[in-house]
């Protein structure tokens, strides 16, 4: 079995928990970006790369969890993707947890799950048809 990487989604999912800019945006004049308020489940050090985990994950962009239009408000808390979201990475962290003291394994070995895991792109994971009864 393939070990998946490990992405910030998991400690599962897209432009969904942080609030502030994206930790790439630059504003004018070369400054660095402000810090990133509201932030209840990421740390200030990993939500930039969340962010962009999340994204490709659930294949959203950050209007997805975040108020863009028209006041780019990314810590507010108006839309409900963005709620859960915060429950999905707390999910995917107690999952985690539980299957690295459960396994035995050191913790190098231990494969995680993370956003990728469900959703595979999608913003709601789709499950596939039960597979068909060998004869």
């Amino acid at each position: 079995m393939s070990r998946l990487l490990t992405v910030p989604c998991v400690l599962a999912c897209a432009a969904l928990l942080t609030v502030g800019a994206p930790a790439s945006a630059q504003p004018a004049g070369g400054q660095a970006p402000p810090p990133p308020k509201n932030l209840q489940v990421l740390k200030a050090d990993t939500y930039g790369p969340a962010m962009r985990a999340f994204t490709q994950a659930l294949g959203v962009q950050c209007n997805y969890c975040h108020v863009v239009e028209p006041t780019r408000d990314m810590a507010s808390d108006e839309k409900q993707t963005k709620k859960t979201a915060r429950l999905m990475l707390q999910m995917v962290g107690h999952v985690n947890e539980m299957i690295a003291s459960g396994v035995g394994k050191p913790a190098g070995d231990v494969v995680r799950v993370q956003c990728w895991t469900c959703h595979r792109g999608k913003a709601i994971p789709e499950t596939p048809p039960p597979a068909a009864p060998r004869p």
